[in-house]
């Protein structure tokens, strides 16, 4: 029971909606949540990177590319490319890059059986270039799994020590953004055609993380055809210049080459297609490895401080500043881990701004359900003392209610049965409840008109004032119109009283206007919206005097003033009213004359 009351503390209930957060921000970190946004994210910051902010790389690589047109120029199959490769090699040699890369599949057996000594020239290119240049041989995994052999002759003829795999692991949506050997089991079986190129370069950080895909731009290629012309013509300044002390990757860039999902286009020869030749992204790689390293990720204790701080926007009452926060924030967010991502650092923002976001819409449920609750206890609270049309104002917001307390100027309203004790004595009560019943229903309507509010019913008395909750431009002129609109009622509810052979009644209303304290009054069992002060039992005791003065509303001279004596009041002169003297006025409104 005491946990349920301590539960009603506002102060209390913010904690735990606070404590909720956090933990809902802490299960989002732990289970990667909004996984899918990261990539969405990451990917387009990607491609605002690489179009309007690539970075140049220093001693960038170079691709040689087997084109369409390198295979048209050739007649033999790919596999009998052995001269053409010698040659190129040779080239190479001549060159003296940093390091040289084939990305292509090298022959897995001799094809001497078919021509004699035909695996010489390929052989011869190897040993030439492996004098003057580090070599790296792709190996390529056959659809099984395994890696596909490549010829040994050959290998050793490039240095021994010189396969690395040439496989990308791809993520689950089939892009490819990471180098991580880990990533696919076949990779644990040997070092990465990569790594193996890095490992002959100076500078360059190695090791698993992100590539980076704003390193450089597009890529262009040099054709396989136009080194072997270049050797052919002994062109050993232009092979200089173009390959030397930088690493060379040959691959395929054909049509017909196999291809990979990257993030953004990489080829400058095909600048909107993101599936590109793998050459492009082992080149990517390596040129990310050449910048500084791959990508890292924020530190996880980093990120689960941000996605903490997100759950902060529990705090706060929604509004127009805490909506503009929140529209802002996944700008900001975005705006920062852009910018981190263009320094190297890769911050996963999707379970950061899902954090937020429910934080903010469990803050706006929470709300929204106090919200209903007020308006439920406002319903209730003012329903039966005011109209539908005021109370759907007080609800709204455009009226203050003054629930808290106020002192303000008010006309007050009493009115009573004549007689009516002496009356009640002798009839049945069932008959005295149903009239009572009956005339307050009329005279609750008639005061509602007029924007009154009804305070209490006392035995067979109504008490009613004018100028609050709603404020009225003069509460004198509605109560008087109040006032004439109830003996107007009075007479229908007479008539009824006749058709069931009970005798008419009589009222006096008396209104007087003074200031009063309006407030929500009473116990926690028991409270009522009612108003205290000199002025309220001053009424009820003018009301007295419509038996004596024989007019059936009087008023002070305050209330005849505010209404400039307008509509036909008359002058009581002084009057004994509650041990003294007042000033009072008698009324009979000019409508009951007329009908």
């Amino acid at each position: 029971m005491e946990t349920l009351k301590r539960l009603h503390d506002p102060k209390v209930r913010m904690l735990l909606g606070l404590f909720v957060c956090l933990l809902v921000a802490v299960s989002l970190h732990a289970t990667h949540t909004g996984e899918w946004l990261n990539r969405k994210l990451l990917d387009d910051q990607f491609a605002l990177l690489h179009r309007y902010d690539a970075h140049p790389v220093q001693n960038d690589v170079v691709i040689v590319g087997i084109d369409d047109a390198s295979y048209k120029a050739f007649k033999e199959p790919f596999a009998l490319w052995h001269p053409h490769l010698g040659k190129f090699l040779q080239a190479m040699a001549v060159a003296k890059p940093a390091v040289l890369g084939l990305d292509i599949v090298l022959p897995a057996r001799s094809y001497e059986f078919l021509i004699p000594q035909y695996d010489q020239s390929l052989l011869h290119g190897l040993r030439t270039a492996k004098a003057q240049v580090p070599l790296v041989l792709a190996q390529t995994v056959e659809v099984s799994g395994v890696f596909r052999n490549v010829y040994e002759p050959f290998v050793t003829a490039s240095g021994g020590d010189t396969l690395g795999s040439v496989l990308v692991c791809a993520d689950d949506d089939g892009l490819v953004r990471r180098f991580d050997p880990n990533m696919c089991t076949v990779n644990a079986q040997g070092t990465m055609f990569v790594d193996k190129m890095a490992a002959h370069l100076s500078g360059v950080r190695m090791g698993p993380g992100m590539v980076d895909f704003a390193a450089g731009e597009k890529f262009e290629y040099i054709p396989f055809n136009k080194v072997l012309e270049w050797q052919a013509q002994s062109n050993t300044e232009q092979l200089v210049r173009t390959f030397g002390g930088k690493p060379v990757m040959l691959g395929v860039v054909s049509s017909l080459a196999e291809r990979v999902n990257s993030p953004v286009p990489l080829a400058a020869w095909d600048p909107f297609r993101n599936r590109v030749p793998g050459v492009l992204m082992q080149a990517q790689m390596l040129r990310s490895m050449l910048d500084g390293g791959l990508i890292r990720e924020a530190d996880r204790r980093v990120v689960l401080l941000l996605t903490l701080c997100a759950a902060l926007f529990w705090l706060g009452r929604i509004g127009w500043l805490k909506l503009t926060a929140v529209l802002i924030f996944p700008l900001l967010l975005s705006f920062f881990s852009t910018w981190l991502l263009g320094r190297g650092v890769y911050l996963p923002a999707g379970g950061i701004l899902f954090a937020g976001l429910f934080a903010f819409l469990a803050r706006l449920v929470y709300e929204g359900v106090q919200l209903v609750q007020q308006r439920n206890w406002l319903r209730v609270t003012f329903g039966s003392y005011v109209s539908q049309e005021v109370l759907q104002e007080i609800m709204a917001g455009n009226i203050h209610s003054g629930l808290d307390g106020a002192r303000i100027r008010l006309c007050i309203l009493f009115a009573d049965i004549h007689d009516f004790g002496a009356r009640s004595e002798n009839r049945p009560p069932q008959e005295v409840v149903a009239l009572l019943n009956d005339y307050f229903s009329d005279m609750t309507v008639a005061i509602h008109q007029h924007r009154g509010t009804v305070d209490k019913f006392i035995g067979d008395g109504i008490m009613a004032f004018f100028g609050a909750p709603q404020v009225l431009e003069c509460p004198e002129k509605n109560a008087l119109e109040a006032a004439q609109e109830m003996l107007l009622r009075l007479r229908h509810v007479n008539a009824r009283l006749q058709e069931k052979g009970i005798a008419p009644i009589e009222i006096g209303i008396a209104l007087h206007v003074g200031e009063v304290v309006i407030g929500h009054i009473g116990s926690a069992l028991r409270h009522e919206y009612t108003v205290i002060g000199d002025a309220v039992s001053l009424t009820a005791k003018l009301e007295d005097l419509t038996k004596t003065l024989n007019y059936p509303v009087v008023c002070t001279a305050a209330v005849a003033k505010a209404v400039e004596h307008s509509g036909g009041l008359s002058d009581c002169g002084e009057q004994s009213v509650k041990g003294g003297m007042l000033h009072v006025y008698g009324w009979k409104p000019p409508l009951l004359a007329e009908s």
